[in-house]
């Protein structure tokens, strides 16, 4: 209805219809903005950065920038809630073993720095393995939570290639 010069509007007019269903939809979502805001900043991937500086565990990390790899492939070996991921990884030059570790502890620490896991084996072919895991023993994978790193430890079973 249009109002014109003359014509006083009415009160119904004056004000935004707004329909009720709308109102409380958006009351509902404001509210669950704000308690999704007030959640811990715990959930997720784990805040780790103090176990990457504990130079006994991640001694190599440094040196890794300068060595070439591909992960050939990733494999999740899910079993009874324990999560092992497995990779296969190929260096493309020869290297000696403080660059196979430090290549497996920049995997590893790109890896725990995004998801939660219990235990973590590194390939290298014909050079050996590397595990990441609970006491460095791949086996006990799941006698500790996965966020909970301070127990884990690498175990390097690397063969010495002589020329």
């Amino acid at each position: 209805m249009l109002v014109g010069r003359g014509d006083k509007p009415t009160l119904k007019q004056k004000y935004l219809s707004v329909s009720k269903p709308l109102i409380v939809n958006f009351f509902i979502a404001v509210t669950l903005l704000v308690l999704i805001s007030l959640l811990p900043s715990t959930i997720g991937p784990p805040r780790i950065s103090s176990l990457f500086k504990n130079k006994e565990i991640f001694s190599h990390l440094d040196e890794a920038k300068k060595i070439s790899y591909i992960i050939k492939s990733r494999e999740n070996l899910d079993r009874e809630n324990i999560h092992r991921i497995y990779f296969q990884v190929e260096v493309l030059r020869e290297v000696d073993d403080k660059s196979l570790m430090a290549v497996a502890q920049r995997i590893v620490k790109e890896i725990i720095s995004q998801e939660y896991c219990h235990a973590i084996r590194i390939d290298f072919g014909r050079y050996g393995y590397v595990d990441f895991a609970p006491y460095g023993e791949w086996e006990r994978a799941g006698e500790t939570e996965p966020c909970l790193y301070e127990k884990y430890r690498f175990k390097y079973v690397l063969n010495l290639l002589l020329s």
